[in-house]
């Protein structure tokens, strides 16, 4: 006979750390983002709508636009600057490709997700409010489909 308990399925343990999946970051566009950043420094949140605009080395522009008064005019509703060094490698690569001017181009609409920052009070100076978004990735709204994953569509049959 043998001694100590065998290993059945129903006694397996459950994984460590894999509780309730965390919950999303809150959702706002530019406009809101400008008026609500304060409360969420140092945490995710995810902005939808906007524009990848002004792409350099340094970063790039989350921009919101209006309906421009005069035809070929920038008309900014406002913009998120995002962190180019701390920019997920792939987003901020297409973002330099695409949406390197300040135009608004179907092929630049996104959403982003990063953490919200306050640069001027991680240095301490008071007053001043300046937001950003670090660790920034871009999630792309006018994808272009992938080559070969496409499937041939079925017709419908009566």
């Amino acid at each position: 006979m043998a001694t100590g308990m065998a290993a059945a399925p129903a006694m397996a343990r459950e994984p460590r750390g894999h509780g309730a999946p965390p919950a999303p970051p809150p959702t706002l566009d530019v406009a809101s983002f400008q008026g609500q950043a304060a409360q969420y420094v140092g945490k995710p949140v995810r902005i939808e709508g906007c524009t990848i605009t002004s792409a350099n080395s340094g970063g790039a522009d989350c921009a919101a636009f209006r309906i421009a008064d005069l035809p070929g005019k920038v008309d900014w509703n406002g913009a998120i600057p995002l962190d180019g060094p701390t920019m997920e490698e792939a987003s901020f690569r297409k973002a330099q490709q695409i949406c390197g001017d300040t135009g608004q181009h179907e092929q630049c609409r996104a959403d982003v997700t990063g953490v919200v920052y306050d640069p001027f009070g991680d240095m301490g100076v008071q007053g001043q409010r300046n937001f950003e978004l670090r660790q920034v990735r871009i999630h792309w709204l006018a994808e272009p489909p992938r080559k070969g994953s496409s499937r041939p569509m079925r017709q419908a049959t009566r």
